[in-house]
């Protein structure tokens, strides 16, 4: 279960980079790749949640590819990174309901920090732009 502590870590990283990012009023650089790598973290942590999922109740996930067979890291990596950006592409399904759920977590996850994280940051950088443009 080594990949469950994996997890834990990512989401662990994933939050301390969101607080990061909620913690002043001013967009920065370094906040625009916050919010990439907190993305990419969140993906990551689900993809292992996805692993230990599926060694906890085989056949979990299906595909259009033998679908009685596991699924790889790769096929679980796309498949989180799909849901997460709300795209919906791939085919990699959960079939079993713990796996439901997971994805329907994660499909939740993805819609929220988009919504608060990233619409936030677009927010504070034009409020910056305004109050230059009001000096001028």
């Amino acid at each position: 279960m080594v990949l469950g502590l994996e997890a834990l870590f990512y989401f662990y990283a994933a939050g301390s980079l969101i607080s990061y990012m909620m913690s002043d009023w001013h967009a920065t650089t370094d906040e625009l790749f916050a919010a990439g790598a907190t993305f990419t973290l969140l993906a990551w942590g689900f993809a292992h949640v996805f692993v230990v999922v599926q060694a906890l109740h085989p056949g979990s996930f299906a595909a259009a590819v033998d679908p009685q067979l596991p699924r790889t890291w790769t096929e679980l990596m796309f498949l989180s990174f799909a849901l997460l950006s709300s795209t919906g592409i791939g085919d990699v399904i959960p079939v079993k309901p713990l796996a439901r759920a997971v994805t329907t977590v994660e499909m939740f996850v993805g819609v929220m920090y988009l919504a608060a994280v990233v619409s936030r940051l677009i927010g504070l950088t034009l409020i910056q732009h305004r109050k230059l443009s009001d000096l001028d």
